[in-house]
């Protein structure tokens, strides 16, 4: 078995990397279900940020005005519920992180004459999606080099390649971040490049760059609110283990908040915007949510995504042999703490979408611990005694590609919306299975 990659050896990271890269993306982009629900005018924004300099919509666009007279607070409040009047203007009601990160994409796309608006300067759904689809496809392909970069650092080739692909192929990576320009797809990928920065300063023992830490820290929050997550426990971790140059990344962080409150009262007229508050959340009757979120077969995370269950054994079964212990630590509190917040979402049923989508934003703390978990293996016992082990890994682990393939390829699972209709705890019509077989009669 080929092992780890030296670090000298880049261009073969290099070729290895464009493999994937491309394989990934070819597989985004043909998979025929697509999303576009609260990502709808993501791209619209984009392109007002980019020629207008203005988040205000109206101004610039032919958009359905909310209809309520004052600002509005919830999203039903509008005509379309992905907008939301401000200010005395109609603006897009979801975080805008998103729309400003892909704004160079979206002109460099703009060039190419795709745009989001049409000439009488309505919105172009189908140049929006084509330009969500471009951009979400690239994002994840993106995300699995970096699965892959963070990988080869402490595995085998082989082994690296398959924890980048079926970390992609076989989870919501598929399934929900790469079928639509959701939040969540920018949050994941900067969430990837957090953990890749952090493996990498210490397996090589350097120093991290906290400035580039911080500032994607600060953007996981702008694109998302469970970003906030991140930057609690990103921020402990710095503290913890960075302390001399604590400073650094708190001045840096503290420069990028400041910038979102102000962009966020110079567009909504509230220190956060109104997506962003805690009206959302609840303390109470958190059991049913938690069951739900983890073991129910239309939203549990260990029922969509079975591989799952085998990073939670090898971190369990190997911890004593894992190499940096603090990372492992700040895996589990931010996959603890994403889940206390899933939970006490009032929505935590997750509306349109497929499978376990709010658990998107774990996906790279999880890649992190596999890491460590599968390093741990090797280095405890001859690899002879991983057999079964390994054999239960890639069985779970296609299990895994099989159910997220089904969100990705079948319309009928996509249909299978809203949770309402068929409910998340029901084994006789699971999600997964829509299609496959008939829905029980009401």
């Amino acid at each position: 078995m080929v092992e780890s990659l030296q670090r000298d050896d880049r261009r073969r990271i290099l070729r290895l990397q464009i493999i994937l890269f491309l394989l990934s993306l070819v597989v985004f982009l043909i998979a025929p279900v697509f999303q576009a629900s609260d990502s709808r005018y993501t791209i619209l924004l984009s392109e007002c940020l980019l020629h207008h300099r203005s988040a205000d919509l109206d101004l610039f666009y032919k958009v359905p005005v909310p209809w309520l007279t004052g600002d509005a607070s919830r999203p039903e409040e509008a005509n379309e519920y992905q907008l939301v009047k401000a200010r005395g203007h109609v603006t897009y009601f979801f975080p805008h992180g998103s729309s400003i990160l892909s704004i160079p994409l979206v002109a460099a796309i703009n060039a190419a004459g795709v745009s989001a608006a049409t000439p009488d300067a309505r919105l172009n759904l189908a140049g929006e999606i084509r330009i969500q689809r471009l951009i979400a496809s690239m994002l994840m392909a993106g995300l699995t080099c970096v699965f892959f970069a963070m990988a080869v650092m402490m595995l085998p080739v082989v082994w690296s390649m398959v924890i980048a692909l079926g970390a992609s192929m076989g989870s919501q990576i598929l399934s929900t971040a790469s079928r639509g320009l959701w939040s969540h797809t920018w949050e994941v990928f900067l969430l990837g490049l957090i953990a890749h920065s952090l493996l990498g300063a210490e397996h090589r023992g350097a120093r991290i760059h906290l400035v580039w830490l911080a500032t994607l820290v600060a953007w996981s929050y702008y694109v998302r609110p469970t970003g906030a997550v991140a930057i609690v426990a990103v921020s402990i971790y710095v503290l913890w283990v960075h302390r001399e140059n604590f400073i650094v990344y708190a001045v840096t962080l503290a420069g990028w908040l400041a910038a979102f409150v102000g962009y966020s009262w110079s567009v909504f007229a509230a220190i956060i915007p109104p997506y962003y508050m805690a009206s959302r959340l609840q303390i109470h009757d958190l059991i049913l949510p938690l069951v739900g979120n983890l073991i129910s077969p239309s939203r549990g995370l260990l029922v969509f995504v079975p591989a799952t269950l085998f990073v939670l054994y090898l971190t369990a079964r190997y911890r004593k042999h894992m190499a940096y212990s603090r990372l492992a630590v700040l895996a589990f509190a931010q996959v603890i703490a994403l889940t206390i917040l899933i939970c006490t979402n009032k929505s935590w049923t997750a509306g349109y979408c497929y499978g376990p989508r709010y658990f998107t934003d774990a996906i790279p703390w999880f890649v992190l611990l596999a890491i460590l978990g599968l390093d741990a293996m090797r280095r405890a016992r001859p690899a002879s005694h991983h057999r079964i082990e390994i054999a239960a890994a890639i069985f779970l682990l296609a299990l895994s590609i099989a159910i997220n393939a089904r969100g990705a390829w079948s319309s009928a699972a996509m249909d299978w919306n809203p949770v309402e209709r068929h409910g998340i705890f029901d084994w006789r019509y699971p999600q997964f299975m829509a299609g496959l077989i008939a829905p029980q009669k009401q």
